[in-house]
Order: C-alpha cells, then sequence, then structure tokens
C-alpha cells in the first residue's frame, strides 16, 4: 500500500490531492483541528446542477449510494400537434404528437400511450 505524503504548511480548506483520479480518496486541511479530515472517494461526477427547461438530469447512483455518472438528456417535444378522435382506451394507437378531446379530458400521446389530463371547459 503506498504511503500518504501531505503537504507540509496547508491552508485552511486545502485539497489532497487536488486533482484525483476516480475512486481516489480526497481529504481537506482543517486549520482548527489542525487534521487532514477524510472527505472520501471521488465519484468522477462534475459538480452542478443538471437540467433546465430543455433538459432533464439523469443520474447513476452506486450499491452505496454514491452519484457516479450525471448528464443532461435532452427534452424532445413535437414540433407539430394534430388534433384526432378522443382514443377508446390508453393502450389505443396513436402518433406522438396527436392530440385529442373530449367532453371531459384532453389527451395527449406520449409516444407509448395516451396520456389522459383533465381540463376545464370553461372558456377564459
Amino acid at each position: 500500500m503506498a504511503l500518504l505524503s501531505f503537504p507540509t504548511s496547508p491552508t485552511n480548506g486545502e485539497l489532497y490531492p487536488v486533482t484525483p483520479t476516480t475512486g481516489q480518496n480526497q481529504y481537506r486541511w482543517e486549520s482548527s483541528t489542525s487534521t487532514w479530515r477524510l472527505i472520501g472517494p471521488v465519484t468522477g461526477v462534475t459538480a452542478g446542477t443538471y437540467g433546465n427547461t430543455s433538459n432533464v438530469g439523469q443520474f447513476t447512483v452506486d450499491i452505496q449510494g454514491r452519484v457516479t455518472s450525471a448528464s443532461n438528456v435532452a427534452i424532445t417535444f413535437p414540433t407539430t400537434l394534430t388534433f384526432v378522435t378522443a382514443p377508446a382506451a390508453s393502450t389505443s394507437a396513436g402518433t406522438t404528437g396527436q392530440v385529442a378531446v373530449s367532453a371531459t379530458y384532453l389527451y395527449m400521446y406520449t409516444g407509448t400511450r395516451w396520456q389522459r389530463i383533465a381540463w376545464d371547459s370553461t372558456a377564459w
């Protein structure tokens, strides 16, 4: 097992190693206790916020509960909506982008099934 060679005059909050490899433990110096505190193994995931108005965050978590990968996946929307007759069942055939209206519901075909959405028919 390799020995660690910590910096001799660290500053508060200093990280060691500065750029660890995935799976390598990282430590932080705490001046108040003169101690290198174990942060834990680095996952390789870039810190930041995932997901926005056109992307949804996709994450992989290992058995220990650590996030091991993260990425943005684009949300795709149909460019054209086509109104059709309301479906008989959620499993009725349809095409992505189709929309239907009945007296009680608005329906949208998601690509695999019809999604029923309650709606208020009162005019604005």
